[in-house]
């Protein structure tokens, strides 16, 4: 899900709930429900960095893997051939480089010859640097922890340079976006703890606010926060929506009429 369509679920669930309830109201009357979309804490679209065949992507729709784990192998033969050559023409530009400095050395060659062949030498040895740049690309490792969620190409198939392979996410730290009136921010800071309650699998779990926004809509006169859960959260996936119990401190704290 996008950026853009959470922003839009997230709006649309807070004028309804502002519809039912005024944010005057939500300070002094008691807890307001406020819908919250689950996300999660970082997510990826891997892209090659190479035009090449894929020659293994281990990892399903669905399945976990660790930080550093290889998701996609490409063919490299080719290159790693080059490498060799380039690694074999290296040594024979630094043997050259040598006898012409120990040459020098007797007054048997010039200066420019030695000048020349040192940067023979160097050249060789950037041809070699680049090659293996380029052969650190026929892998792609996991920047975090996580799992995947769409597979944007197959082992086997060709493909070109910057084409999408994986869309990845690390479901290890969730958030939660949720769009709150904006007098909240009175009492509503990062540590206010509230339950929230999953639609899809109807759990209640603790979270807590993570983060406030850094803007507030002036035509809604809504913030957007984002949360953690803080209990147990195994269940949940990225995508899920749900209710958050958020009440001002007015609503909870004032006494109970006899």
């Amino acid at each position: 899900m996008s950026r853009l369509s959470v922003a839009t679920l997230l709006l649309t669930a807070c004028l309804g709930t502002a519809t039912a309830q005024t944010p005057g109201a939500a300070t002094a009357g008691s807890s307001a429900p406020i819908r919250g979309v689950v996300r999660a804490g970082a997510e990826a679209t891997l892209t090659s960095r190479l035009a090449a065949r894929i020659a293994a992507m281990p990892r399903q729709e669905g399945e976990s893997f660790r930080k550093g784990e290889m998701l996609v192998q490409f063919e490299c033969d080719r290159p790693q051939a080059e490498l060799r050559s380039a690694q074999a023409l290296l040594q024979v530009q630094r043997r050259q480089l040598d006898a012409q400095t120990e040459l020098e050395k007797f007054g048997a060659t010039g200066k420019t010859e030695v000048d020349v062949a040192r940067a023979q030498a160097d050249k060789a040895r950037a041809d070699v640097d680049a090659l293996q740049a380029q052969l650190r690309d026929c892998a792609i490792s996991a920047p975090f922890a996580g799992r995947v969620v769409e597979r944007l190409a197959r082992s086997h198939e060709g493909v070109a340079v910057s084409q999408p392979l994986l869309r990845i996410q690390d479901t290890s730290a969730l958030e939660l976006d949720l769009i709150v009136p904006s007098n909240w921010l009175v009492w509503l800071q990062p540590g206010t703890r509230f339950a929230f309650r999953v639609d899809e699998t109807q759990q209640t779990i603790d979270a807590a606010v993570h983060r406030l926004g850094a803007a507030v809509d002036p035509v809604s006169r809504t913030v957007r926060i984002v949360a953690r859960f803080r209990g147990d959260a195994q269940r949940v996936l990225p995508g899920m929506s749900g209710t958050a119990a958020l009440a001002p401190p007015a609503a909870s704290a004032a006494p109970a009429r006899p």
